[in-house]
């Protein structure tokens, strides 16, 4: 029909969505390993402080 796409390109746009969505949770996951020492010792001072 007239203006109307095929199924595939929904498919394809969901794939492309899902593959964003993996790599933008591989990113996450990557800095929080980066910051995690970081995030290690600021929550040991916290810790110190409140006990």
């Amino acid at each position: 029909m007239i203006g109307e796409t095929p199924a595939s390109s929904d498919d394809e746009d969901e794939k492309e969505a899902a593959e964003r969505r993996r790599e933008r949770q591989q990113r996450l996951w990557q800095i929080l390993l980066d910051w995690s020492p970081v995030l290690a010792v600021l929550a040991k001072i916290v810790i110190q402080r409140c006990s």
